[in-house]
This record gives C-alpha cells, structure tokens and sequence, in this order.
C-alpha cells in the first residue's frame, strides 16, 4: 500500500504540474523560439542522420564525428526503441562494456577490461559516472541515472584529464532531456511479464519569459521473479520512483543558471544469488545439512535464501540537488560552475550462500554516502584555431557502513563456536585537483592536443569488527590473542610480549598484526585506522587528421590513476583490512571515424595497448582464524590489447543496420598470490577477471510509411565469449575429494559465454506522437551467467534475467 501510494501521489503531481504548462500559452507565445533545434530541445542533433549526433566528451558540445576519441553515444530515439532502461542493458549495448552484478547491490562495470569488483559503499569505480557532468562518485548512486535522457555517452580509455582520476577505464556521461521552449508533455507505460508495469512522465516548458522547467518521473513495480527451489515461496520483487526536476533560467544572453533536484527510491529486493559449489574451510565439520545440500538447477529464476525473519530487502535513495552557472565574459570565453551535493541512504539485507541454511547471511547492511563536489573552469572555443579549458575541482565525501551477518554453520563455527559478526568503516575522502587541455591546428587538417591534471587525494578509514551481541566471538578473540602472546601460535617477525588480553566487550576484536614506523605489532584486540595519501598527474597528447570532412584518423596516449581503497570486511587480523594503494594505467591508441558521402554509412574504429600497473583486486589471503578470505591487493603489471569496431549502415530508407563489436586479450604479466587453500601460486598469464575476449552484435531495425501509420520491426542479437570471474581462473580452487557432491573443477569460476535474442514490433502514429510496441528480451530463455563469486563455504553464481516481454504505448504532446 504504501509503495503504491507514493507512486500515484507522484503522478497526480506531475499531471497537475503538466496541466498548468499546457494551458499557459501566453507564456509560449513570449519566448524566442531560436534556439529550437540545439540539444535538449525535441529535434536536437540526437535524431539526425546516421553519424551525426553531439557529444561533451572535451566539455563543449561536437559531433561525435569531430573528437578524436573512442566514443559510443546513444540517443535517446535508441534507448527508447531498444529498450535500454537498466544499467545492465547498457552494457548489453556498448562492444567492450561489462556489467557486473555484486552481492550488495552496488554495480560493478568493467570496460575494455579496466574494473573494480568491490562492493564496499567507500570504493570508488574505474568508470565514472556523470549526469549533465556533474559525477555520481560512487557506483551505488547511479541505479536510476538512466531516465528522461537526451542521450548516453560513453567514453573510452583513460579521461583522467577532464572527467578525474576514478577513470582509468572511461567515463559513462547520461545527458538529461532539457527544459523546451514550448510547452510538452509525453510519457510511455509499461506492462509485462511477472506483472511488470513501469511508467514515465515528463512536462516541460517555459514559466516566464527568461525561465525554463522540465519536471520528469519514473516508477515501476513488479512481481517476485525469483522462487525457491527446496522452499515453496518466493522473492525479488521491484518497487521503485524517482523523479527529476530541472529549472533553467536565462536572465539575459551572456548568463545561464541551471538548477536541478534528483531524487529516487528503490525498496526493490535485492537479486539472491545460485549456490553452485561447495568450498569448505574445515571439511570434517562441515554441516551434514550443508554436505547434503542440492545445488541450483541451470533456471536463472531458482535460488534459496536463508533462515533470517526477513528475505533478503532494500531500501534505498538518493538526493541530489545541483547547481550549473554559466557566464559568457566574452566571445568564446566562457566561466563556468558546477557544484553539486548528493546524500545517499542504504538499508537492506542480503544472501550471499544461496541455501535456506546459516551459513554466511547479511541480514543487514546500512550504509550513508554524503558527497559535495565543486568544479570551476574557464573555456575559450570562439578561436577558429586554438581551444583551451583550464579549472580546477575539489570533492569531499563522508561514508559510513555497517553489515550485520550470522553464520552459525560455517564450518569453522563448529571448531570455535563464534556465530556472526557486526562490521563497520567510517571513511572520509578529500580531493583537489588542477587541470588544463589545449587544442590547436596546427594545419586545417592536423590538430594537436595536450592535456593534464594534478591530483591530491586524501582518504582516512576507521574499520571495526564486533561481537554480534551474544559474546560468541570475543573468547575466541581473547584466547588467540592470548596464545599469540605466549608463544603459541608461530608468527612469522612476532616477538611475545607475555601480555594479559583485556575482555573485548563491546569494542573491536581484530588483532593488531600490522608493524607501523618500526613499532612491532601487539596482537591486541584495536580498531583499524588506515591513511592514504597519494597525488598523481594525469595526462593525455594526442594528433587528429582530418583527411578529408568525412574522414578522422587519431592516435593518443594517456596516463591515468585510480585512487586508492579500503574494504569493510571481517577477519581475524588487521592485515584484511589494509587498504591498497592508487593504480595507474598507460594507454596507447590510434582509431579513424569514417562518414560515407551520402552519410547512409559510419564506421568507428580503434585498437589499443593498456599497460597497468597496482591494478587493484579482491583476491586471498590466509586468515589466522577464518582460513582463506578475500583481500584487497595491488597486482604489479598486468596489460590488455583490444580493438574495437562499431558502424551503422542505412543501405534503404526505414533500413538501419547497427554491427559492433570489440576483441579483448588481458594478461597479468607479474603476481603471486594465493589460492583457496592459502598456497602461494604464480599468476602470471592468467587473464583478468570479467574480460570476455569476443563481443559483438548486431541491430536491424526497419520502419516504413502505411498512410498516417509508421510500422516498425526490430531485432537485436548480442554475443560474448567466456570470462573468468577469479584471477587464476579455477586452478586455484582446492575442494576436498571426501565431497562426492562437489561440482566438477575445471569449471568452477567459468562465466559461459552466451547468445542473446531480442525483437520489438510496433507501430507510432500521428508522426510518431503516440505509439504503441511489444518486445521480448532474451526470448529463447537463455540461461546464462553474470558472475561467480566465493562465499567462505560456498561458492555462489549470479544469473542473467529469464525471458521477458511486454506491451509498450507511449505519447507525446502536442
């Protein structure tokens, strides 16, 4: 009910909203119209011909076509049509975009094998995500960034120059829809399977004479489509809203103000991941129920979850308010502001075992991200030759988290008796950066570009670990701290300090195993504070030749950094808890974008040489207590080659044919690590998790004329090779052989390459104001993986979603 209520609150508003622009011509008639066609207005260069569409990758508005960078851009025509409304069917989308799934929620994209998979709130990402530029810093806040968009553009390679460290990999830019200059309303709805029904809503127009609004709402709700397969109900439902409302006030010509308000909430369960293999800790006192227990079938809607009073649930919202401020000083210099303040809220509860058993569940997870960012820059673009933008940007973020997980048959909790933990990080960031970029023709043909950006980064972490209330945990604690102490269990540089454990109460267990400044280690129970201070200087040079209008070659090389992290994690010692040190990565590319003359043809290409050093990385590490657990770790040198090609072709009227796709050969070239019997093994030659060597697909779409009626057909095919999702693949999986139920291993951490179908048909009338579509995504049922991941005794597999169809009527007004 209550879910239901807000949503139709929210629509009431909005209609109410879209009736007082509607019936305000006055104010249509007293607004210059000439500015009509620029992007964000209904016949923005978005809808033009094929390879024709506008893009701020170097923070001013091109073509795409004139950007000597790797760039996939999106309008919203294609988004629409091809129904990409989640940030997994953007990646389905992009050739070299992975989208991966994590256990709390938090979206983990890795592109042209460049990725971070940590789930930590505090992590920052190596794509960035922006909206109108202004930077949703960590991946939890850019669920429901997709909605009302003008388009998507996603930048590859390193943009440490322009968009910030936190992009070693690219940055993914959503442009909002802007206010109109004359008054609109449209939405569409949605109706499909598991009872799915999603809306949106937007009114825009002008309110005065110099002031602009857009006002936009998003909702949805569905059933659960997840069931068990050892219980009778089930789980996963969707219940979510958000909307956006965008003020644009133009005092006179030479000064802009946009202010924009963001908001969503998502009380959408959490997806409960397959429990695939069994990896115990201890086998002799692995639980029979556990030893006996079936693993899922190959149906992506079967999963189990675990014993706690709720299913696994969320509850999640952002706010966000920002402010643009642009003054035009003179001809093509330009001073711009952008600041930004966003406050993020998290509660939810997770299965991370995928049984009906205690063996590792977080029942719940808290969490709260309060970020202001502040970029000042100035721009000079009227020179027909040289082209400048220097700024500067400063970012202060809190991040507090708290998971509460039980695990009372965990092998390991029949030897010490412990039964769950509570953990927690209070992290607070600070950045300041300087950057510059240049541009200049040196020719009418050939430009160079030059640009950098200094970085001063600043992170402190207070981590803790917690008796979960029933004082199951302190006495191991105390007792192994103690035998540290006496001498009793051999620790490698450890001298005994002959010292009496004090009784743990409530504060932090882990022990202090870390030697600081020559200080040894105490092996005492002490909260972890962690510091990294780091700065960097990234960099980008580049040549453009422009061989002919329709014919761009590029080469650049660019530096850039990822800034460093620490994990909220649990363990026995402080050596889990360490963070890991700022990565780097050297690209060096050359493409060309090719415009055929009568511009029916486009064809993007480039290939690319990565070489990265500290790649950060969840791998092992041998717990005194635990056994094998994940830690963060740097690799020293890694390196990936790629190329990429993607082109659209309209061979006929109402004909578009879209091919893309991209080649990927990652390899860790020096890094030892562990595997999960705590044994060192050489990892060299392993590729790098979540990299898929082959992607491709193909796009038909064909439209045509019946009178007033515009039928339309569509089909999409996507593809991708196999992936690991551990570094080493499966050959650092040891599983005892007294397990006759265990999984083969040569595949235990395989993602399956898979095969995707999706086709639409509809019709739009009236010249495309109202229309009226069915779909179905992946209408052969495909069953197929998006990631494999290790849960102390288990290891768990996340699915792709089962078929889905629906029915889509959308309208547009006037």
């Amino acid at each position: 009910m209550k879910r239901g209520y807000h949503l139709g609150r929210s629509l009431a508003s909005t209609s109410a909203l879209a009736f007082m622009l509607l019936s305000a011509p006055s104010f249509a008639q007293d607004v210059d119209n000439s500015n009509s066609g620029t992007p964000g207005s209904e016949n923005s260069a978005a809808s033009a011909d094929v390879g024709e569409i506008i893009v701020t990758a170097n923070k001013r508005e091109q073509s795409a076509n004139k950007v000597g960078l790797a760039i996939t851009a999106l309008s919203a025509d294609v988004l629409k049509d091809q129904k990409v409304t989640t940030l997994s069917d953007l990646a389905a989308v992009v050739p070299g975009l992975s989208y991966t799934p994590s256990a709390t929620q938090s979206p983990v994209y890795t592109l042209r094998g460049v990725g971070f998979y940590e789930s930590t709130l505090a992590a920052y990402p190596t794509t960035s995500i922006y909206v109108d530029q202004v930077p949703l810093p960590f991946p939890a806040m850019t669920t429901h960034a997709n909605f009302d968009l003008e388009r998507v553009e996603i930048l590859k390679g390193p943009q440490g120059t322009l968009f910030g460290q936190n992009s070693t990999g690219g940055a993914i830019n959503f442009i909002a829809a802007k206010p109109t200059d004359e008054a609109q309303m449209g939405g569409d709805l949605t109706y499909g399977r598991f009872n799915r029904l999603e809306g949106n809503l937007y009114v825009s127009g002008p309110l005065s004479s110099t002031l602009k609004a857009r006002l936009a709402l998003t909702g949805g709700r569905a059933d659960n489509w997840q069931h068990g397969y050892t219980r009778t109900d089930t789980a996963t439902d969707t219940s979510y809203y958000g909307g956006r409302l965008i003020f644009d006030w133009e005092p006179t010509p030479e000064l802009s103000a946009v202010l924009t308000l963001t908001g969503w909430r998502d009380e959408s369960d959490p997806q409960i991941p397959q429990y695939q293999t069994l990896l115990s800790q201890a086998p002799a006192f692995t639980a029979p129920e556990l030893r006996a227990y079936p693993f899922a079938p190959d149906n992506a809607r079967a999963a189990d979850w675990g014993p706690n009073p709720r299913a696994p649930h969320a509850d999640n919202r952002l706010l966000q308010p920002t402010f643009n401020l642009t003054w035009n000083v003179s001809d093509g210099i330009a001073i711009t502001s952008l600041t930004s303040y966003a406050d993020y809220k998290q509660e939810s509860g997770v299965e991370t075992d995928g049984t009906t058993l205690d063996v590792d569940d977080f029942f719940l997870v808290n969490g709260r991200i309060k970020s202001f960012s502040q970029e000042l820059r100035i721009s000079n673009t009227g020179s027909d030759r040289f082209r400048w933008v220097i700024g500067g940007n400063y970012e202060k973020s809190h991040v507090t988290e708290q998971n509460y997980n039980s695990f009372t048959q965990i092998s390991t909790a029949y030897i010490f008796g412990y039964t769950g933990t509570r953990n927690s990080t209070d992290q607070h960031m600070r950045n300041l950066a300087a950057f510059a970029n240049v541009e200049y023709d040196l020719t009418d043909q050939l430009t160079v570009k030059l640009g950098g950006r200094y970085t001063d980064a600043r992170r402190r972490a207070t981590t803790c670990s917690r008796d979960p209330g029933d004082n199951s945990m302190n006495p191991v604690f105390e007792d192994l701290s103690q035998a540290i102490q006496n001498g009793f269990v051999p620790v490698a540089g450890f001298t005994p300090t002959g010292l009496t454990v004090p009784p743990i109460g409530d504060g932090c267990f882990q022990l202090d195993n870390i030697t600081t400044d020559g200080t040894p280690a105490t092996y005492l129970p002490s909260p972890f504070n962690g510091r990294l201070n780091e700065d960097n200087i990234s960099w980008r040079v580049g040549l453009d030749y422009k061989a002919t209008n329709l014919l761009l070659f590029y080469a650049n090389v660019a530096k850039g950094y990822k800034a460093g992290s620490f994990p909220v994690i649990s363990g026995a010692t402080m050596e889990q808890y360490a963070g890991v040190t700022q990565e780097a990565l050297l690209s060096y590319e050359a493409g060309f974008k090719l415009t055929s003359s009568d511009r029916r043809l486009q064809v993007n290409a480039a290939g690319f040489y990565y070489d990265y050093s500290n790649k950060q990385l969840r791998a092992k590490t041998l717990d005194a207590l635990f056994g094998v657990l994940d830690k963060l770790v740097n690799v020293p040198k890694s390196r990936i080659i790629g190329a990429e090609l993607d082109a659209t072709w309209r061979p006929i009227d109402g004909l578009v044919i879209g091919l893309s796709g991209s080649v990927l050969d990652s390899k860790v070239t020096d890094y030892i690590g562990l595997n999960t019997a705590g044994q060192p093994i050489d990892l060299r030659g392993s590729a790098i998790p979540y990299t898929p060597k082959y992607q491709g697909r193909l796009s038909v779409d064909y439209s045509w004329r019946a009178g007033n009626v515009e039928p339309f057909v569509g089909a999409v095919i996507s593809a991708r090779s196999s992936a690991s999702a551990n570094i080493g693949g499966s050959s650092v999986i040891v599983v005892t052989p007294d397990f006759a139920s265990s999984r083969p291993l040569q595949d235990t951490y395989k993602i399956d390459g898979y095969t995707l179908v999706d086709l639409r048909a509809g019709v739009k009338l009236d010249d495309g104001k109202w229309s009226i579509s069915v779909f179905g995504k992946n209408v052969f049922n495909k069953f197929y993986l998006t990631n494999i991941f290790t849960d102390y005794d288990t290891i768990g597999r996340f699915t792709g979603q089962p078929a889905t169809y629906g029915i889509t009527i959308s309208a547009k007004l006037p």
